[in-house]
């Protein structure tokens, strides 16, 4: 049992330190060379975690394959910090004004979030990614 305390409390953290992908949702089209906008938002949270950053992408399926996230992002639309602001009526978020790249084959794409975060008295890294599959026009 002692040696799975350090896992337990692990598990409890990072279930605690979630983020979540508000837009674009599954299904969503995305028009080359055109902005649309992607939002983060930010559950409540019981546990601090010191913010790193985050990446926002989007990365063309291949034959109908899209690559995990964890092994390539693709086309890296914005990398850098956030900072969500909280809003009365729809929680805690922030929004990103992004451009598709006119170079995107058409097709099915995955959109990516992807977040940094350090968290417990540690700290522990904790990298977590959230994505939809999309469709470039």
């Amino acid at each position: 049992m002692k040696n799975l305390l350090p896992v337990i409390s692990f598990a409890v953290l990072t279930a605690a330190q979630t983020i979540e992908l508000g837009a674009p949702t599954d299904g969503a089209v995305l028009s080359r060379g055109s902005e649309f906008t992607a939002q983060v938002l930010k559950p409540g949270s019981l546990q601090p975690c010191i913010e790193v950053g985050i990446a926002l992408a989007v990365n063309s399926c291949n034959d109908g394959v899209c690559p995990q996230p964890s092994d390539q992002l693709g086309n890296v639309l914005y990398a850098g910090p956030w900072t969500p602001t909280a809003h009365p009526s729809s929680g805690n978020y922030q929004n990103f004004t992004l451009q598709v790249p006119e170079y995107m084959p058409e097709g099915p794409a995955t959109f990516t979030l992807t977040h940094l975060c350090l968290i417990g008295a540690g700290p522990v890294p904790l990298l977590e990614f959230r994505n939809v599959t999309v469709t470039v026009e």
